[in-house]
């Protein structure tokens, strides 16, 4: 289980530095980068998610269920920011489209962009990815 997650990430680290997320080693805004978390799942221990969001408007999420042998769902898209709420809207149907900004953090909101509550309220919660400055 670890592998597959240290493997994901991995893949997602190549993507993101293709992706002209950073510029000359530096980031370019403090929200835009690459965001991971294990998110609950019903029927098994969870789904690994990464979400890379750029400067462009552009985003890019992976989903990985734990222990399951599946395909990586990968989806990518445009998003908006709305610098007064800290929440970034996405343009799928598919996907929970709401993310509200939270330090280094994007929290996942529900379908209706409202915080999940709850006993697993805390564990929809993703971290920035940070990377060593050359």
């Amino acid at each position: 289980m670890k592998k597959t997650i240290l493997v994901l990430i991995a893949l997602f680290v190549l993507l993101a530095i293709g992706s002209n997320i950073w510029a000359g080693g530096r980031k370019q805004d403090n929200w835009a980068g690459m965001y991971y978390g294990v998110i609950p799942a019903a029927d098994c221990p969870g789904i690994a998610v990464v979400v890379i969001l750029n400067n462009e408007g552009k985003y890019k999420i992976t989903y990985q269920y734990i222990d399951r042998d599946t395909e990586v769902l990968t989806f990518s898209g445009t998003y908006k920011w709305d610098e007064k709420a800290r929440i970034i809207t996405l343009d799928s149907n598919k996907l929970p489209p709401y993310y509200k900004v939270i330090g280094n953090k994007l929290l996942q909101l529900d379908m209706e962009g409202k915080e999940i509550t709850g006993k697993l309220a805390n564990n929809y919660m993703l971290r920035k990815v940070h990377f060593p400055e050359n």
